[in-house]
């Protein structure tokens, strides 16, 4: 039985029940190495990003909002603190593979993709919701980057309205990236949306640009976690092409609809030595981007090189 196989299983033992939901670790696996790919490395090594730090205007995220999609609340109630509780294990090892004592300091593990399989399998519910997560720690400060450009999700679920972002850099309508990363009213959490549509979307993605953006990301602020909601890994070549410059995966994987040979062929194509984690989204949809409150999630670590 394969490493995926294996968290699945496990996973998948949770019952579908929220109260009885618990979050799942599987570690021994884990591979802690991550490496930048030397053609990528010797395409970025001269570009430069320029990083201004005017003062950007504040988005508003409602906390209301959030309660009503089922994710996590600056005020939850104890009923809904399940969620928080959730998250708050599975971070935990992200964490630890970017900050921990056995850390490996060249590698990028501050950078986190979140992607699935195929499309609407709830990354960009997992997404926002590690990265409030995230942002409750004390000392730690997260950016939330919507790179789903083809399909952006982040603005619209949240109610940011239209903002220029990642698109509008790549592209060269924007030259300084501090112009499309905005302070939110949720302290510690900034956001990087996806931008104004464009026909090349989802070249710029592995274009030297965001090569260049990704390694100044993961060097510039050592308190800071980068979680980018990815494009679906089935399909897109861009978002393996990304990958090779992040140190860890999310891949989301929906309860009773996802295959687990899609699974295994989307693991297939990550950099061997990435961490890989699994989330089982068990949500309950609604319309909308609505999810109830009847979900779970497990997690579980393996290196898909050890997939055999």
């Amino acid at each position: 039985m394969s490493t995926i196989e294996k968290a699945m299983e496990q996973l998948n033992r949770s019952p579908g029940n929220a109260e009885s939901v618990k979050p799942k670790l599987q570690t021994d696996e884990l591979s802690t190495k991550v490496k930048i790919a030397t053609a990528y490395s010797e395409k970025i090594e001269d570009k430069e990003v320029s990083v201004s730090h005017k003062k950007q205007k504040t988005l508003f995220i409602d906390d209301a909002r959030l309660k009503s999609l089922g994710m996590i609340s600056l005020n939850a109630s104890m009923s809904e603190r399940l969620v928080r509780d959730e998250f708050r294990v599975i971070k935990q090892k992200l964490l630890k593979n970017a900050f921990g004592v056995n850390r490996q300091e060249t590698l990028a593990n501050n950078l986190v993709m979140v992607s699935s399989a195929n499309p609407n399998e709830g990354k960009t519910f997992i997404s926002i919701n590690l990265a409030l997560s995230i942002a409750s720690e004390q000392d730690k400060t997260v950016l939330l980057i919507d790179a789903d450009v083809l399909s952006p999700s982040i603005d619209e679920c949240l109610d940011l309205g239209e903002q220029a972002g990642l698109i509008d850099y790549l592209s060269g309508e924007i030259d300084d990236v501090g112009d499309i990363i905005y302070p939110t009213s949720v302290p510690d959490l900034r956001i990087m949306p996806a931008g104004r549509a464009h026909h090349m979307s989802y070249e710029l993605l592995s274009s030297d640009r965001m090569l260049a953006l990704m390694q100044e990301l993961a060097n510039r602020y050592s308190d800071r976690i980068i979680v980018l909601d990815c494009p679906p890994l089935l399909g897109v070549v861009e978002t393996v092409t990304l990958s090779n410059l992040i140190g860890q995966a999310v891949i989301v994987v929906e309860q009773n609809k996802t295959k687990i040979s899609d699974v295994k062929q989307a693991v297939a194509l990550l950099n061997s030595d990435m961490n890989i984690g699994f989330i089982v989204n068990k949500a309950v949809h609604k319309a909308g981007y609505g999810y109830g409150y009847g979900y779970g999630y497990g997690y579980g670590y393996g290196s898909k090189g050890k997939n055999k």
